[in-house]
């Protein structure tokens, strides 16, 4: 049985240009499938799931730039270990480079200004561990 290679993680300017440049359906498809629809619905700011189908339908989300820059961090973390529950992980979990709190959650309540210079730099820490 061949024995799965786990993948490298994208660099930063790469995940973001690969995040910057997809539509928004497929920027929604690629977070549902490293995070799951909740903790998308989560980043997104809505309450349902259903809104998280929506957008992969088509409809524009009013955070779309929190769900590139979700997706930009996720593929920086995705290739580290090779599978998607260290992506769910690292976005679910406490984070002591963040002051313990949860990425997930810090991209649901705060201005994207206000956090994206932190997450960055967690991400770069964990994806280059």
């Amino acid at each position: 049985m061949e024995q799965k290679q786990p993948s490298q993680p994208l660099t930063d300017l790469s995940a973001h240009e690969h995040a910057m440049s997809l539509p928004m359906s497929e920027v929604v498809g690629e977070l549902v499938a490293l995070l799951g629809a909740t903790t998308v619905a989560v980043i997104g700011g809505v309450t349902e799931t259903r809104a998280v189908q929506q957008w992969t339908a088509g409809r524009e989300p009013q955070r779309g730039h929190v769900l590139r820059f979700a997706l930009q961090i996720a593929r920086m973390i995705a290739g580290v270990d090779g599978d998607n529950e260290t992506v769910r992980a690292w976005f679910g979990g406490s984070n002591p480079r963040l002051g313990d709190a949860i990425p997930a959650l810090l991209l649901r309540s705060e201005p994207l200004e206000k956090v994206q210079a932190p997450l960055m730099k967690a991400a770069r820490a964990f994806a280059g561990r």
